[in-house]
């Protein structure tokens, strides 16, 4: 006779609860509450009027949204117009001057970082890995130290107050992160396509715009992206080397709205919708290639 085994006593309730499973999941939750809450607050505060979105206990969706906080960029009233020393009236500039100097940094990081990051993957010269490791720690240093230096260097050269002083000294924060992104991505390049090329008479100008930036495409987006966050965002040098709003960036005119003691909470949270829109919508068209951009710099070398 064949004899049966004995059942296994069933677990205790507590062992059975994957308690991993649920303290990640919510730490998850929850990160991801702090990260959007505050931008879903400044969405819903620029649909509202200011009475509803000063009252207490505030109004989680917006009773009555209407679109004049959005409006007033364009044709303020008299009352916003003289909000945050004529933020109100100075925001659309503003975002168009950020918008310039944002897409030319990225231009000339990639134009530079590409012939940086080449010469760095394929020739073999002493000193190569000292000298990249030299430029990332130029972005340890923090910008208050240079400020002054570049404050002066700029006026010497008389571009205080113009699209140069911030589109050169944005370019000199992102490029070495840029070489950094594009070294490994022109490193994974096989040297037999490249060799090819020049089999079939390329010179090194076509050969770079039909073999090196067609599959580099993922990291020229990253390292693209990356530059231009760097100048949207940057608040410091820009309100140093400016004064006028033909040249004030968004960040700098977005401070203006705290200088006034009457500014409206709801203009300033459409200021904030209107600053997060462009990136924002930049990151989503171009996400895939970010992703495998980053992804692919931090693994390949």
């Amino acid at each position: 006779m064949t004899s049966i085994p004995a059942s296994r006593p069933a677990l205790p309730l507590m062992s059975r609860i994957p308690w991993r499973k649920i303290i990640l999941y919510t730490v998850a939750i929850l990160f991801a509450l702090w990260l959007v809450l505050p931008f879903y607050w400044i969405v819903n505060m620029s649909f509202m009027h200011e009475v509803d979105a000063t009252s207490v206990p505030p109004h989680f969706l917006p009773k009555d949204p209407t679109l004049a906080n959005f409006l007033g960029f364009i044709h303020p009233t008299t009352d916003q117009a003289l909000l945050g020393s004529h933020a109100v009236a100075d925001t659309p500039y503003a975002l168009m001057n950020s918008m310039i100097v944002a897409l030319t940094t990225a231009l000339f990081n990639l134009v530079l970082g590409t012939f940086a990051a080449y010469s760095f993957s394929r020739i073999q010269f002493k000193g190569s890995q000292v000298l990249l490791i030299v430029y990332l720690l130029t972005r340890m240093v923090p910008g208050i130290a240079i400020i002054i230096p570049f404050y002066l260097v700029m006026r010497a050269l008389h571009l205080l107050d113009t699209y140069g002083a911030l589109i050169l000294s944005y370019t000199t924060f992102a490029l070495p992160i840029t070489i950094w992104i594009l070294k490994d991505y022109i490193r994974s390049v096989p040297r037999e396509l490249e060799d090819a090329a020049r089999v079939d008479r390329c010179g090194w100008f076509r050969m770079m715009w039909s073999v090196f930036l067609p599959i580099s495409a993922p990291g020229l987006v990253a390292a693209a992206i990356f530059a231009f966050m760097t100048a949207w965002n940057e608040f410091m040098f820009a309100l140093f080397m400016t004064s006028t709003i033909s040249s004030q960036t968004m960040p700098v005119i977005a401070a203006n709205f705290a200088t006034d003691l009457n500014t409206q909470v709801t203009l300033m949270a459409a200021a904030g919708v209107v600053a997060v829109v462009p990136p924002l919508v930049l990151v989503l068209i171009c996400q895939r290639l970010i992703v495998q951009g980053m992804a692919a710099g931090s693994v390949k070398g």
